[in-house]
């Protein structure tokens, strides 16, 4: 008899180990489970926050010298936002930065603030224009406030190194691999609370797309050769350090298309357009020549203008002078002038 109890003292034994065993594997596969979900809903959140913040990115490079020189809140509402130091997901998809199907919440209804930032000289064109893109609530646990560190950890992970947080060792600080940002981020706001995730569009990584854009007030102050395929037109005067090298050529007394352009004359010269007619732009009218009849029309007797002893086309010849004699050893040399 004592055998048979001891053994079914053994059996039930055996059989809460095995039970324990059970329920320890139970609860770590279901801890598991929940950890893997959050992983990946951290990682889901970093991803949407990077499409905000690549609009966000967007944002500034389209509208820089706008946001460099606004002062009032509502100084760019016609472009479709509301508050410029503040653009809302809803008015950067209606601007075609983000596209028409991006939520406007990301997993687990995280929501995120634009936060325009603006540093140094400003409003002007040396005004520094940045973006801190944080989520409006900490990373917590479901059922809590408490900060869910793992999640923050894997929030980090995914965001590749563009990701920050406020982290309760310095809570006076948004801080990531590539940016730092004072905590509150700017005067007149509340601070964020430990846990909140954040990205950034600094002024280093807008230095890469750091080109010319128009009504552009930089003085680009170019280093070489600039080569225009079209019309060049200037709103001021135009200063030139060199020479002024004119391919276009005209004849005088010809038509021309527009008054005030300038062309070089096919005799040499300038012409201007005056009344659709190519006119010299000296005054120096169609010059003059002589002949004589025994020599002819030789050097130091051409007519300047056309390097010949002839009139410009649109000039008539006009004898102005007469000396010597046809049977005179000199010959008879007679003077002209061409006038149109």
């Amino acid at each position: 008899m004592n055998g048979v109890h001891a053994q079914r003292g053994f059996a039930i034994l055996e059989l809460t180990v095995a039970l324990l065993i059970a329920t320890l594997l139970a609860v770590w596969g279901a801890s598991q489970l929940v950890n893997r979900a959050n992983d990946a809903a951290a990682q889901a959140a970093a991803v949407w926050m990077a499409s905000v913040r690549m609009a966000a990115f967007s944002y500034i490079d389209r509208h820089r010298l706008a946001l460099q020189e606004a002062s009032g809140a509502t100084d760019v509402a016609h472009l479709g936002y509301a508050d410029w130091s503040r653009p809302s997901v809803a008015e950067l998809k209606a601007a075609g930065l983000l596209s028409s199907g991006f939520p406007e919440h990301g997993l687990r209804g995280l929501e995120v603030t634009v936060q325009v930032l603006r540093s140094g000289l400003c409003p002007g064109s040396d005004c520094r224009v940045e973006a801190l893109i944080h989520s409006n609530a900490a990373l917590s646990f479901n059922t809590s406030t408490v900060v869910d560190e793992q999640m923050v950890a894997q929030w980090l992970m995914a965001a590749q190194g563009y990701g920050g947080t406020v982290t309760r060792a310095r809570p006076h600080r948004v801080a990531g691999a590539a940016f730092e940002f004072p905590n509150p981020p700017a005067s007149g706001l509340d601070a964020l609370p430990a846990g909140t995730v954040a990205m950034a569009v600094t002024t280093e990584q807008l230095a890469v797309v750091d080109y010319l854009r128009v009504r552009d007030r930089r003085d680009p102050q170019f280093q070489s050769e600039v080569t225009v395929a079209g019309d060049v037109r200037a709103q001021a005067s135009v200063s030139v350090q060199g020479f002024l090298s004119l391919d276009a050529e005209a004849r005088e007394r010809s038509s021309c298309e527009q008054d005030a352009q300038v062309a070089r004359s096919n005799t040499g010269g300038l012409l201007v357009c005056r009344n659709k007619i190519w006119l010299s732009a000296g005054g120096r009218g169609g010059g003059g020549y002589s002949t004589n009849s025994k020599t002819g029309c030789v050097a130091g007797t051409y007519n300047l203008v056309t390097g010949a002893c002839s009139c410009p086309e649109g000039y008539g010849a006009i004898r102005i002078a007469e000396s010597g004699s046809i049977m005179a050893a000199e010959g008879l040399t007679r003077g002209y002038l061409c006038v149109s």
